[in-house]
């Protein structure tokens, strides 16, 4: 579909204000962390299931790297057997609920801080 020479010219004269570029960037960084949260803490809960060689250099920087996010929910729950050598992490499961929900209302509040500037411009 062809745009017309006036549609491209009003886009590329438009200023977008400096508070949303920041709110943007802001929910970015939010949403990368939550990325790499729910990725590590999901391949915690792979390797632990299926008994991983915790001597290996990248399952030992899987366990170290997550740890750090499971600080706080650590505990929580018990880890539970499976079969001869694995375990299953609930914590970690529950950690990655936590994380996205964080995320999600980190850039809602964002958003909703966004559009009461917009009503008052």
């Amino acid at each position: 579909m062809a745009q017309s020479k006036s549609s491209i010219d009003y886009h590329k004269n438009v200023n977008v204000p400096g508070y949303l570029s920041v709110s943007k960037i802001i929910a970015y960084i939010v949403y990368a962390w939550a990325f790499i949260a729910v990725v590590l803490l999901g391949l915690r809960v792979f390797l632990l299931a299926f008994s991983a060689n915790a001597s290996t250099p990248f399952v030992e920087f899987v366990y170290r790297t997550s740890a750090d996010y499971m600080a706080p929910f650590r505990d929580i729950f018990p880890v539970k057997p499976i079969g001869e050598t694995g375990y299953f992490d609930v914590a970690a499961l529950f950690a990655i609920i936590m994380y996205l929900l964080l995320a999600w209302l980190i850039s809602s509040v964002i958003q909703l801080i966004q559009n009461k500037i917009d009503e008052k411009a």
